[in-house]
């Protein structure tokens, strides 16, 4: 089953990666450090996965203290 564009998440989307590809592989280039073929992708991908599980973490955190006395 394959799941439309309008269904996929915006964590999901190949612009978005694809942005921060650009924007990883422009600052690279602009402080002069030359990156293999992909890495640029990669970095981005982690980078990605990285803010999504901080975010997870503040949410559940927050609903943790919602949840519990207020000191």
């Amino acid at each position: 089953m394959s799941t439309s564009p309008i269904e996929k998440s915006a964590i999901q989307s190949l612009t978005l990666r694809s942005a921060a590809a650009i924007a990883i592989a422009a600052a690279a280039e602009r402080i002069g450090v030359i990156l293999p073929d992909g890495a640029a992708q990669e970095l981005a991908s982690a980078f990605i996965d990285l803010v999504v599980t901080l975010g997870l973490i503040g949410v559940a955190v927050g609903r943790t203290r919602a949840r519990g006395p207020v000191v």
